[in-house]
Formats: structure tokens, C-alpha cells, sequence
């Protein structure tokens, strides 16, 4: 994982600087970090969200530097909100996870109260399962934002009747919340990451070269 690899690197150099050693070091450690991103996939840039998969869906926030992305499907009935962003790194021994993505599925009528709030994990294929996402949590909202650690949200979604937790993910999967969708703004979501973390090291780098 890169930022372990970083970290390694970065603490060899500071104990070489601790014993007097110069920046060079940090430098070199940099590029050839960069160097590594830049010659493996993703791309530099991150994919539009402008897909089959989120046809249906406008982008309603993407920015650059952010580490979210805010989808919105709206129609005469209800409107519908999907944001996401990456979920903590995890481990297996020394050995990185696939990246999971939590995503939140806001679902309202215009002047109707409440409004439902679905939490959800976009998970990698892996060990026999395929792409997708689990939902991970229900509960309603008079706004949102709206709760709090008293209020009651229901019970754990794991809880519920197998038959009303099928029934739930059908009500999303006809939103267009699709398998699809969650899978592309993972990927989206990865690649955005790594293009930021490019961007960081460049960054570094330059500070590092007007050092010499």
C-alpha cells in the first residue's frame, strides 16, 4: 500500500537526518513514489460519473480536492441522494483489503416527512462474492442531519425479517441504486484518491527540490 510504503521510507530518512544526513534522501524516496503511481493504473485522472450506470443521476457535488462525491435523482415524486466517500484503510497481517466505499442513500417526497436514510457499504469482488453493496443501516430523518446518540433509529438493518431486508434493497434498486452505480463511484472514488495522493507528492517534491 503506498502510504505504508511512504511511511517506511520516510522513517529510514529521518534517522539517517538525525545523524546528520541531508534532504536527499526524502527526495529520492519521493520520486521514486511518484514514479510507482505514475506507472500503474488508474489513470492521473479520475473517470466522469457521466456513466451508464449513473445515467439517471446528476452530479451534484465532485470537487477536486474534496473526498466525497454528492449524486441527486430527482423526479416528480421523490428525489433521491447519494453520497459517498471511502472507507478506512484495513488490514489482513501486513496485507491491505480491498477498499470498501460508504455510501448514503437520502430518499424524499416534496412536502412529506419524513425522509429515509440508508447506509451502505460498496464492497470489491472477492472470496466468491461479487461487486456490489450491503446495506448497513435504516433509518428516517424530519431533515437532514436531524438524530442524535438519544434518539432511536430501529434496530440493526442485520435484525430485521430477511423478507423486509429483501423488500428494502428492491425499494432502492428501483431508485436506481443499482450494484452498478455503487461499484462505479467506488472505482470513481479510488481513483480520485490516487490522483490526489500524486498531486500530494508532487507538491512535497517541489518543496523538497527549492531546498537544493
Amino acid at each position: 500500500m503506498f502510504l505504508r510504503r511512504l511511511s517506511t521510507s520516510a522513517s529510514a530518512v529521518l534517522r539517517r537526518r538525525r545523524r546528520g544526513a541531508k534532504d536527499d534522501g526524502v527526495l529520492a524516496a519521493l520520486r521514486a513514489e511518484i514514479a510507482h503511481e505514475l506507472s500503474s493504473p488508474p489513470s492521473s485522472s479520475p473517470p466522469s460519473l457521466h456513466s451508464q450506470e449513473a445515467l439517471d443521476f446528476d452530479t451534484v457535488s465532485d470537487a477536486p480536492r474534496a473526498q466525497d462525491v454528492l449524486l441527486r435523482r430527482r423526479g416528480d415524486a421523490e428525489e433521491v441522494h447519494v453520497s459517498a466517500l471511502l472507507a478506512p484503510l484495513r488490514f489482513e497481517g501486513e496485507e491491505p483489503l480491498p477498499r470498501d466505499a460508504l455510501m448514503k442513500v437520502f430518499i424524499s417526497k416534496p412536502g412529506v416527512e419524513p425522509l429515509l436514510r440508508f447506509d451502505c457499504r460498496a464492497v470489491a469482488a472477492g472470496r466468491g462474492a461479487a461487486a456490489g453493496y450491503d446495506i448497513t443501516a435504516l433509518s428516517y430523518h424530519a431533515f437532514p442531519g436531524d438524530g442524535g446518540d438519544s434518539k432511536y433509529e430501529g434496530p440493526d438493518f442485520g435484525d430485521l425479517d430477511p423478507k423486509l431486508q429483501a423488500a428494502l434493497k428492491e425499494y432502492l434498486l428501483a431508485r436506481g441504486v443499482t450494484p452498478e452505480l455503487a461499484t462505479s463511484l467506488r472505482e470513481h472514488l479510488l481513483q480520485k484518491e490516487q490522483a490526489q495522493y500524486v498531486s500530494w507528492l508532487k507538491t512535497l517534491e517541489g518543496m523538497f527540490t527549492k531546498d537544493h
